[in-house]
This record gives C-alpha cells, structure tokens and sequence, in this order.
C-alpha cells in the first residue's frame, strides 16, 4: 500500500508539474507579445501574468506565482532571482531553464527581447516534440497499467474459484518464503516498466 501511494504521490507531481510548465510557456510567449509592443521585462511579465488569471483562474499554480513575483517586484527583488527561486521549487526543466537563459542575459547585458522569443521557440519545439511522444506511448502506458493488475486479477479468480488452493503458500515458512522472492520479483518489474515508458525529452 505505502508503494502503491508513493507511486501515485509521484505520478500526481509529474502531472502537475506538466500542467505548471504548460501555464508557464503561455506567459512567456505572453510576456514576449509584451515586450515586442515596447513594454519593460517587468511590465510585460506582469501583465501577461494577469492575462492568464482570465484563462487558468486565481487559484491555479501560475498565478499564484505571478501574484506573489508582483509582490516581490514591489519589494524591489530583481526578477532573475524570482525566476529563479521559481525554477527551484518547481524542478520544472522549462523554468529553470528560462531562469538560467534570462539570468545570462541580464548579466551579460545581451538583447532580452530576443533571448526570451529565442526561448519561448524552443520551450515550444520541445513541448512538440513531448506531446508526440506522449501521444506514441499512450498505448504502451495504459497496456503497462493493465498488466500490472492481471497478477491480482489471476489470483482473485483463482481464490474464488479454488479456496484453500493458495494455503500450502501461505501458511508456511517455505511458501512464504517463496511468494516473498516471487513478490520482489514483481514490484522490481513493475519499477523496471515504469523506467522504460519514461522518457525525458
């Protein structure tokens, strides 16, 4: 049971952090449609954030990040150290890539209109090339997800069917000993399916 729940604790987080890192490739691409009418970095971060607020809702993960790098802005912290700490908590590549990217710029004092379109083209691409991945391997997942079941599904028929037919494995040192080793066996090959479906782009 507590694998089962650190699993989906984790399967959970990766959908969240998927749906965060899609929230933030909407406001840099925004944040980029700002700065190319004349705004300041600051001004269209901020004003991008807001647009979002009419598309994802107050209470979603983005923009409660842009209302509290408004506030930090009033505080005047600089917005590479905010992009960063963002990137930081979130461990979203996307984000922290973005920060480093945006952090050269600042400090090299390169043309920041155009490094952050140059990123939003490339967030974009590997986003692209994530949605077709995902798309290819939807089946591959679901057929995973289904064979990890049929074991218990195997044994409940069989209990059902057969009562007392799983008592010589259970009811003694050998048996267990046995259904340990076959137990490990399992939770190593469920472990070893979620590895190869996973792939980072």
């Amino acid at each position: 049971m507590f694998l089962f729940c650190e699993w989906k604790r984790k399967e959970l987080c990766e959908i969240r952090k998927r749906k965060l890192e899609q929230q933030f490739r909407d406001w840099i691409e925004g944040a980029s449609h700002h700065l190319e009418t004349g705004c300041s970095v600051e001004n269209a971060l901020i004003r991008a954030g807001r647009e979002l607020r009419l598309v994802y809702g107050e209470e979603s993960d983005i923009c409660r990040e842009t209302r509290g790098m408004e506030h930090l802005l009033a505080n005047n912290i600089s917005v590479e150290k905010i992009l960063s700490d963002f990137g930081e908590r979130s461990q979203a590549a996307d984000i922290c890539h973005f920060a480093d990217v945006f952090a050269t710029g600042k400090r090299s004092g390169g043309n920041l209109r155009e490094m952050i379109a140059d990123s939003c083209e490339i967030i974009a691409m590997r986003a692209d090339t994530e949605r077709e991945i995902h798309t290819l391997l939807h089946g591959k997942v679901m057929e995973q997800k289904v064979m990890c079941l049929i074991p218990f599904g195997i044994m409940l028929y069989i209990s059902i069917s057969s009562p007392g037919y799983f008592t010589p494995l259970y009811h003694n040192p050998a048996g267990i000993c046995v259904m340990t080793l076959c137990l490990a066996v399992y939770l190593f090959s469920v472990w070893l399916s979620l590895f190869i479906i996973r792939i980072e782009v």
